[in-house]
C-alpha cells in the first residue's frame, strides 16, 4: 500500500514539471522603448513600475506607450435617509501604443468594483486603497495580455 501511494506521489510531482508562469518577460515579442504618463497618479506609477521588466532591450519589436488612468467613484444605492450605502469604483486605463511601423493602436481597459459603505471612515478609506490597488493589478495583467497579442 505504501509503495502504491509513493508511486502516485512521484507521478504527480513528475507531471508538475512543465509549469511556466504567464507573465515572464523572457517570452514576449516586444520591448517597451518609452513610457509616457499624462498625469502623475500613484496607481499609474505602480503600473509603470510593473512595466519596467519589459523595457529591457531585445531583438523583438519596440513599442512606445502613452498611459492615462481615470478613476471614478459613484454612488450606486442610497438608504432611506439619502446617505450612500453602496459605492462603485471604476478605473479606466487608456493606452496609446506606438508601433515601429508608425501605426498607433489604442487600448482601453476598464475594471470596476462595488462595495458597501462603512460607518468607520478610516477603515473605508483603507479598504478603498486596497481595492484600487487590486484593480490596478488587474488592469496591468490585462494590459500585458493585450500587448502580447499585438500584431504589426
Amino acid at each position: 500500500m505504501r509503495y502504491i501511494l509513493l508511486f502516485f506521489i512521484l507521478v504527480l510531482i513528475n507531471n508538475c514539471s512543465g509549469y511556466s508562469p504567464i507573465f515572464t518577460s523572457n517570452q514576449i515579442n516586444f520591448y517597451i522603448e518609452q513610457i509616457k504618463i499624462t498625469k502623475d497618479d500613484k496607481l499609474l506609477r505602480k503600473i509603470v513600475k510593473n512595466l519596467q521588466p519589459y523595457t529591457a532591450q531585445n531583438d523583438k519589436k519596440k513599442i512606445s506607450l502613452e498611459l492615462s488612468l481615470d478613476k471614478e467613484e459613484f454612488v450606486i444605492l442610497r438608504d432611506s435617509k439619502g446617505d450612500p450605502s453602496t459605492l462603485e469604483i471604476k478605473m479606466t486605463l487608456e493606452v496609446l501604443v506606438k508601433l515601429p511601423n508608425n501605426k498607433n493602436k489604442k487600448i482601453l481597459l476598464r475594471e470596476k468594483f462595488t462595495f458597501d459603505n462603512q460607518s468607520n471612515k478610516f477603515e473605508l478609506n483603507q479598504y478603498k486603497k486596497s481595492m484600487e490597488s487590486n484593480l490596478s493589478d488587474k488592469i496591468f495583467e490585462n494590459l500585458i495580455l493585450e500587448l502580447r497579442s499585438l500584431e504589426e
